[in-house]
């Protein structure tokens, strides 16, 4: 059986620093994981080179290089690949992406900023997100808006309903602000979003009511407000009981 050639780099030992382009469409690098990396590659050296284009845009490794940048190091080892276009922005955001994977080196709000770029639907939620930061968690903020999360890290997540996302959003919002995060918990709050979707359907009348029953249960200190499994069941429970036999 003939074995596949793969494309392979060249591998540059002291490539200058000042050449390199660091890529916009990259996560945000985090400050602990650069002082992480600026004291292991003192400890232990280099051993594994970040990947750089022909042209010198950053593909990968973009934490260690700014790591050698904040321990004074005027040239990095860079395996260097000359097949990726880093002049489209899609194709090099792919390519992160799919490098970065593996490793879970990104989060979500990583992937909604990156994609918000270029993608109408993760823009808006990536807004939404900055407007409402302190009261719902990123988390809830994409559930609220993306139901088919499969494909979220792919950047082809769509919004299902606008305009039904805005209304919990609100409704969540508007809780937090009246009784804090303290009460009204994050995994509640994803939970009344899986009710919103799996059972109200998308009713507006019938969330009305769950969220009037909800804000009761805090202002009350509800005994199931503190369980993630008895909140589940509990609310789920509460919507059965006044929705099953409706028409």
């Amino acid at each position: 059986m003939n074995t596949q050639e793969i494309k392979r780099g060249e591998y540059n030992a002291y490539y200058p620093i000042s050449e390199v382009k660091l890529a916009e469409v990259n996560r945000d690098t985090v400050e602990k994981h650069v002082k992480d990396f600026s004291e292991k590659i003192l400890k232990y050296g280099w051993m594994t080179p970040p990947t750089i284009s022909s042209t010198g845009d950053v593909i990968e490794g973009h934490h260690r290089i700014q790591a050698a940048m904040l321990i004074g190091q005027k040239t990095i080892p860079a395996y260097i690949v000359d097949w990726i276009d880093t002049s489209n922005r899609i194709k090099l955001l792919e390519a992160i992406i799919n490098l970065n994977n593996g490793n879970r080196a990104w989060f979500k709000i990583d992937y909604l900023k990156a994609f918000s770029e270029s993608n109408k639907d993760y823009n808006t939620v990536y807004k939404a997100h900055l407007k409402n930061s302190n009261n719902i968690s990123i988390g809830n903020i994409i559930n609220c808006y993306f139901r088919k999360k499969s494909t979220f890290n792919k950047g082809k997540s769509k919004i299902q309903n606008r305009k039904f996302a805005e209304y919990l959003i609100l409704n969540f919002s508007r809780l937090v602000s009246l009784y804090s995060t303290k009460k009204i918990q994050a995994y509640c709050v994803r939970e009344l979003i899986n009710v919103a979707y799996n059972k109200a359907q998308m009713d507006v009348n019938k969330m009305d009511y769950i969220f009037k029953y909800y804000e009761g249960m805090a202002i009350t200190k509800h005994e199931h407000l503190t369980s993630i499994s008895e909140f589940k069941v509990h609310i789920e429970n509460v919507f059965n009981e006044k929705y099953s036999t409706t028409k």
